[in-house]
């Protein structure tokens, strides 16, 4: 699959969801989010070695758990009427302005 724009993301989305019968309420695919939120970070706490679970970064699949985080976005995004992508670029341009590059904030 070609690259894609987040707006073209967004209608992918909207189009899978409606075809599957997949509608869900906002409350429930923030419910979602954050269970696969939980999952990324068991992953992250299982590559830091925390609590002696090394797990070898092979058997994470930290690409397939951002993947669903980024659809369950797309889905919410879509579910509140949301252009992300208009919104994305008006938070990174205040963050831009709120830490500029001679800054000495860091996060």
């Amino acid at each position: 699959m070609e690259n894609v724009t987040i707006k073209q993301a967004q209608e992918m989305i909207d189009i899978f969801v409606k075809e599957r019968n997949w509608q869900t309420t906002e409350t429930d695919t923030v419910l979602h989010i954050i269970e696969e939120l939980g999952e990324i970070a068991r992953n992250v706490l299982k590559m830091k070695n925390y609590g002696g679970q090394h797990t070898s970064n092979s058997n994470i699949n930290m690409d397939e758990e951002l993947g669903d985080i980024l659809y369950l976005i797309l889905k919410l995004s879509n579910q509140t009427n949301i252009n992300l992508e208009k919104a994305f670029i008006n938070k990174l341009e205040m963050i831009r302005n709120k830490y500029p590059l001679n800054s000495s904030k860091q996060q």
